[in-house]
């Protein structure tokens, strides 16, 4: 696995370490990456998504399997091997998927149990308790959807390849701005940068008019136009340019998908079904070039400095 992607390099230690030298180099690295001390908010929480993918034995196993690539003698055993071996599917992710929307909901839900539970919160209360879940009203229940339905879309992006960096609820202002107004995901690979916008309306949507519809919308809504804006003032605040921008729905909303919905200004966008999501993002939007190595590079670091979290 390149440096880049390796969880042990963004700690500071080799894939031999102890588990107590791990621990001890990811307190380090918090100390020296936190906002509050000086660090940068990337890379603390690069250090962060790093502590998930190593932090407990069974997370370290998966990703030691994972990250396990025999060399090959020869430039032509290699291609041979390669051709043979499936390639590394774990890209690298930075920040929590449905975190923010998972936070509101928890305190959405203590606010309601509040004034709504006999007694109000007596002992511990537990948001996702199934009887909370059924009790609280449905805007409430909404937040909590459309957090694990960004964690479904992080799931399907987990196959997309070590080519490949994510980052999930991504501010769109580098003055923080309205939280809401972020970037559900946002992909950098071989084949472009993509801003990602995660939805799940429980019912049918369609294609209309360069837009998103359908039952589960309101009259008002505009996925696709909000999306796009969302990108462009991203964009305009880190100084990089998208190759598209892609809202994923599930395989059951009834969209033909890959779908390119329009192309303005030089900006594609897409409707993918959540299952072909890694497929669509391997291969790239049809007539767009790929990036070269060094071109990638260069906007990976940028991104890595320019990137804040909601």
């Amino acid at each position: 696995m390149a440096a880049r992607t390796s969880a042990y390099n963004v700690l500071g230690v080799t894939s031999t370490a102890s588990d107590e030298d791990l621990r001890r180099a990811y307190r380090r690295a918090l100390r020296r990456t936190h906002p509050d001390t000086g660090g940068v908010a990337a890379e603390f929480h690069a250090v962060q998504a790093a502590w998930e993918q190593i932090g407990t034995a069974e997370a370290r196993a998966r990703y030691d399997r994972a990250a396990a690539a025999p060399a090959a003698p020869s430039s032509r055993g290699q291609r041979t091997q390669r051709a043979k071996q499936p390639r590394s599917a774990t890209p690298y992710s930075v920040g929590q998927p449905g975190r923010w929307w998972h936070l509101q909901y928890v305190q959405a839900a203590r606010a309601w149990a509040e004034t709504n539970l006999p007694g109000g919160l007596v002992g511990s209360f537990d948001p996702y308790d199934p009887s909370v879940v059924a009790s609280v009203p449905s805007e409430i229940r909404q937040m909590m959807a459309a957090a694990r339905t960004e964690e479904a879309t992080a799931h399907a992006l987990a196959t997309v390849g070590s080519d490949f960096t994510v980052w999930h609820d991504v501010s769109t202002d580098v003055d923080g701005g309205n939280p809401e107004e972020k970037l559900d995901h946002i992909v950098l690979g071989p084949t472009g940068l993509f801003a990602l916008l995660s939805e799940d309306r429980q019912s049918l949507m369609v294609v209309r008019g360069g837009e998103v519809t359908g039952e589960g919308f309101g009259w008002r809504e505009r996925p696709i136009r909000t999306l796009t804006a969302r990108a462009r003032f991203f964009s305009e605040n880190i100084g990089v340019r998208f190759t598209g921008v892609v809202m994923v729905v599930p395989d059951d909303a009834g969209i033909n998908a890959p779908t390119i919905i329009s192309r303005i200004r030089g900006l594609s966008a897409v409707i993918v079904n959540r299952s072909q999501l890694s497929g669509f993002l391997v291969h790239g939007i049809p007539g767009e070039t790929r990036l070269p190595a060094h071109v990638l590079q260069a906007a990976l670091a940028h991104l890595q400095r320019g990137v804040q979290l909601v």
